[in-house]
């Protein structure tokens, strides 16, 4: 009897653990859902990518020589998107993710290091863009730096355009409806995790 009702004891706890995991695993998911969908929107929301495709255009006609004064088109400022990377701080380094497969902990790395990637992009611009400078007036320094802008906003916009991919890949891979790394009941009414 003893033996049994250790036993016993073993297997529900093991069973309260697994629906503990579980329910963990979904909480997790549901965070990065959240969090990547509203970077989603936040990218394609008018003061992010839309402008930035703007200025590569003015940018590239301005190398051309076809574009007016330069120095109009950043006069609301270059925008560097604001997006939250709380839920991959927060994740990032618990036991939790072990518990996803191994394949969705890379597209979710894979956005939040993209979103990094284009971040110090931008912080590198900024820096060198206003840094006090002597000649900034003269025709020399206007052409090299319109060369430099249209540079930077040709790197910039590809590089946020593939992270609107990424966003969509990890949204659909996230948000199926019945998870790879779901758990499912098995024979004997323990909780086992299935393969993806």
């Amino acid at each position: 009897m003893i033996v049994l009702s250790i036993l016993a004891a073993l297997a529900v706890n093991q069973w309260q653990e697994s629906r503990a995991r579980v329910h963990r695993v979904a909480e997790a998911r549901r965070a990065f859902i959240n969090e990547i969908q509203r970077n989603h929107e936040l990218l394609l929301s008018e003061f992010y990518l839309p402008h930035h495709r703007r200025l590569k255009a003015e940018y590239a006609k301005a190398m051309k020589g076809e574009a007016a004064d330069t120095g109009s088109f950043f006069e609301t400022g270059v925008h560097p998107t604001p997006w939250s990377d709380s839920a991959w701080r927060t994740l990032s380094g618990s036991a939790i993710l072990m518990d996803l497969p191994s394949e969705i902990v890379l597209i979710v790395s894979d956005v939040y290091g993209a979103q990094y990637s284009i971040d110090k992009r931008n912080d590198g611009f900024l820096n060198a863009i206003v840094a006090p400078r002597s000649d900034r007036e003269t025709p020399a320094y206007v052409k090299d730096v319109t060369r430099s802008i249209n540079v930077f906003l040709n790197d910039l916009v590809p590089a946020e355009e593939r992270l609107l991919l990424n966003y969509e890949h990890a949204l659909k891979r996230l948000a199926l409806e019945k998870a790879p790394w779901a758990e499912k009941e098995d024979d004997r009414g323990f909780r086992a995790q299935s393969s993806p």
